[in-house]
């Protein structure tokens, strides 16, 4: 067997250990399942033996810092006042976020995490795709600025789902940083990312973090909810508290798809 067919038949047997990773995580995602954990181990070996040195930089190393693959705080370009860049991430800080956000049914394709401080985040395309393998239909009303504040914007969100044959409703306002670069497109857009977030962990109790958690805030409020009696939407919303929803400086990171 020549070289070149030895590293295809690698890359092959590469491809279904992470398709089959990808199949296994998928039931990691149904709420309240109590075999997680060890399908979770599962998924996570299983990844470990696909994503080789040789897989990771013939495969997804050059999918890093594409809108195709996923974008990152580290794309080589020199930063702002004049500084150097910063290297790129090596192959275990970009195969152990690769791992993470397969574990969560997040792929490494369609920018649906960013990695931010060496570490995995859902961008608003990833929550769109985590809703959507749950089966939540929603929709949410992202309105403008209320603030007066030259460094931040203040946007209400009206959030309306479906989920289980359960209606609810509930209103957040997210805070998000903002600079002379910002346009309002690009804030309103950070700010329906929160809102899915905000539903996202609403329905599973799942927080993924964020990459600056003193960044921003979002006040939860419940403003109408359908099929359900008071006293059980009051517990549920005690239980979850307020939601921080910091995110990275984008100015800072340089970070578009964030």
């Amino acid at each position: 067997m020549s070289t070149q067919e030895t590293g295809l038949s690698v890359i092959d047997e590469s491809k279904k250990k992470f398709e089959l990773a990808c199949k296994d995580a998928a039931s990691l995602q149904i709420v309240n399942n109590f075999g997680a954990a060890f399908t979770a181990v599962n998924v996570i070996a299983l990844l470990r033996e696909a994503l080789t040195d040789e897989v990771m930089n013939k495969v997804f190393m050059p999918l890093m810092n594409t809108k195709v693959g996923f974008l990152t705080d580290r794309n080589g370009r020199p930063r702002s006042g004049g500084r150097p860049a910063l290297p790129v991430y090596s192959v275990p800080v970009v195969r152990d976020a690769i791992i993470d956000a397969v574990s969560i049914g997040l792929l490494p394709t369609g920018n649906q995490f960013n990695i931010i401080a060496e570490r995995m985040y859902p961008t608003k395309e990833g929550y769109t795709a985590l809703l959507r393998r749950l089966g939540v239909k929603y929709f949410i009303d992202v309105s403008y600025d209320k603030s007066q504040n030259g460094n931040f914007v203040e946007i209400p969100c009206k959030i309306n789902y479906e989920y289980n044959g359960e209606k609810n409703s509930f209103g957040i306002v997210a805070t998000v940083k903002k600079d002379e670069y910002s346009s309002p497109d690009q804030l309103r857009g950070k700010a329906e990312r929160r809102a899915k977030k905000a539903l996202y962990e609403y329905i599973t109790g799942c927080d993924f973090g964020e990459a600056d958690e003193n960044s921003g805030t979002v006040d939860i409020k419940h403003e109408e909810v359908v099929n359900k009696t008071e006293e059980e939407i009051a517990n549920k919303a005690n239980s979850g508290g307020t939601i921080d929803f910091g995110e990275a400086d984008e100015k800072k990171q340089n970070n578009p798809g964030f």
